[in-house]
């Protein structure tokens, strides 16, 4: 269908595979090239059973990719490492879904880390009980692909073309990746994506998936974790400053 090519969007499928990523590689779960004289991040809103504060605990280290790897990525002008970490468990969140995951972002030039921190937080000391938020180390397997949006993006007279059920099945594709679009089979999509700081539209910068397309079993669920309700879910950033705070979508 001719009328979809201005819609076809470029992502890059990151196919996270179980193994021992080193401290400046791109990776999911692995060691991040984080400076030994910079403090790592925690989350301090925690509570037992009975409203007692508890905490800080450490972020969770979830992916490290750099600008060699994908270039695609938006850095920063003078960066070229980009660090995401998160609080396993919900939180508040500043878009229409109301909850998700307390991120962090950080946009890096590799060359300043002179010493980096070889002590780094063990999740598993810490979150015993939201495992299913921690990834396991994996090295990535970098594809790129074209893919195509959500049906509700489509304009109404292109829909009405569209068979939408083979739409909905094979416009988009799942897995972990990098840009691209994101499915809304569960929630539909919500009717604002725009940043909670300037009102410019979401990206979507990093899809996280319980499940990898693949026939083998050892890799059908490579980083161990649960996502949404079995699902997958997104990491947007705003389209024009990405320094501004992501928003997380489960489904």
């Amino acid at each position: 269908m001719p009328d979809l090519t201005p819609y076809a969007r470029s992502t890059v499928r990151l196919h996270p595979r179980r193994g021992t990523p080193g401290i400046r590689e791109s990776h999911i779960g692995g060691p991040l090239w984080w400076p030994a004289d910079e403090p790592w991040p925690d989350c301090a809103e925690h509570k037992d059973v009975n409203g007692k504060p508890q905490g800080p605990y450490p972020l969770v280290a979830i992916a490290q990719l750099t600008a060699a790897d994908f270039p695609e990525a938006p850095f920063l002008p003078g960066t070229d490492l980009v660090q995401l970490l998160w609080c396993p468990e919900w939180h508040d969140q500043p878009h229409p879904e109301g909850w998700g995951q307390l991120c962090q972002l950080v946009w890096r030039r590799a060359s300043d880390v002179t010493e980096p921190l070889a002590d780094q937080p063990d999740p598993e000391e810490h979150w015993v009980y939201d495992e299913d938020m921690l990834p396991r180390p994996c090295v990535l397997r970098p594809e790129r692909a074209v893919e195509y949006p959500w049906v509700e993006e489509l304009a109404d007279a292109l829909r009405e073309q569209l068979d939408e059920d083979h739409y909905r099945d094979t416009s988009v594709l799942s897995g972990w990746k990098l840009g691209g679009s994101m499915g809304w089979a569960t929630t539909d999509m919500p009717s604002s994506l725009e940043c909670g700081v300037c009102g410019q539209p979401l990206a979507l910068f990093l899809q996280f998936d319980t499940y990898e397309d693949t026939d083998s079993e050892e890799d059908r669920e490579p980083t161990g974790m649960t996502v949404g309700r079995a699902s997958h879910a997104g990491l947007f950033i705003c389209s024009a400053d990405p320094t501004h705070p992501p928003s997380f979508f489960t489904q």
